[in-house]
């Protein structure tokens, strides 16, 4: 007897074959089996790892859209019928498939877009676990620590929880990895992830230059006045002499109730700090404007 056809014959049943998950499951399997081709050999031939052709195969799981097409391209399962299984897989009847919004890779700008995108990239495989990501990356880690990094269960969930952005361009193709994108498909994302972390570097010298343009107008003796009038004007009085930058705490006490408290002017002039017992609430907008010649206007 063919080993292939033993080792088949051991696969486990597909759990729910009349559900549309299980049917495209049998498809597959299907497919497969015309070409006689073991799921290791088949994933060679797809391009694709032995775990996702299992996973696909199971019928636990919807396999994500560029697995079901490798079977169309490379196994001749036919496309028309792989679509409408796929298709109905994907989005049951009476439920609908909702997916993270988020801008195409090549048009990715700003930080808070690549977060939303690296959040779909994971939707779109399943929602695979930490544990699963960590797997499977580990698999290939070991053998290509050049171009991966070890993505821990807590990195994966960080970065799908959108609470960070990959640290390195490693990281990001680890992650990407264990969403299962194709390696053909990680050069957009990674010249994406340059251009969000140059413009990311380029506003942080920008805002850094404002705040040293800032900062200029407190100092010298000309500067300091101007900063105890502007905290009075906020009827905050100082208790000590100013501390030469507006972004370090100042002894003050509050005019109308008296608590003594500590307060950065920049923020004070912002609306965003105060007395926390009057916890006057100005914005900008009433902060008062400092003249260059009198100090408050």
């Amino acid at each position: 007897m063919d080993t292939r056809q033993r080792k088949a014959r051991r696969l486990k049943a597909v759990p729910y074959p009349e559900s549309p998950s299980g049917m495209l499951a049998l498809a597959l399997r299907e497919a497969r089996w015309t070409k006689r081709l073991t799921q290791k050999q088949a994933a060679a031939v797809i391009g694709i790892s032995a775990s996702s052709v299992q996973r696909a195969e199971s019928g636990r799981s919807v396999p994500e859209e560029h697995i079901v097409k490798g079977y169309v391209d490379k196994l001749g399962l036919d496309a028309k019928r792989a679509k409408r299984l796929w298709g109905k897989a994907s989005r049951p009847t009476g439920q609908r498939r909702t997916l993270t919004s988020a801008p195409a890779v090549r048009l990715l700008n700003n930080s808070d877009d690549f977060a939303d995108a690296l959040r779909r990239v994971w939707e779109e495989n399943g929602k695979p676990s930490a544990q699963a990501m960590e797997r499977r990356v580990e698999e290939v880690w070991k053998e290509a620590k050049n171009e991966y990094v070890f993505l821990s269960r807590s990195t994966a969930n960080r970065i799908t929880n959108r609470r960070q952005l990959p640290t390195s361009e490693e990281q990001l193709r680890s992650y990407l990895l264990a969403c299962e994108v194709q390696e053909h498909r990680m050069r957009v994302w990674l010249t994406a992830y340059q251009r969000v972390r140059t413009r990311e570097r380029e506003a942080a010298l920008a805002k850094r230059k404002a705040e040293e343009e800032e900062e200029k107008q407190w100092t010298g003796w000309e500067g300091h006045g101007r900063a105890e009038q502007a905290m009075t004007a906020l009827g905050l009085h100082p208790m000590e002499a100013f501390p030469g930058s507006s972004r370090v705490s100042w002894t003050v006490q509050c005019r109308q109730c008296g608590a003594v408290s500590r307060v950065r002017l920049a923020a004070a002039l912002r609306g965003h700090s105060g007395c926390p017992v009057c916890r006057p609430r100005r914005s900008a907008h009433h902060a008062p404007v400092l003249s260059k010649r009198t100090g408050v206007s």
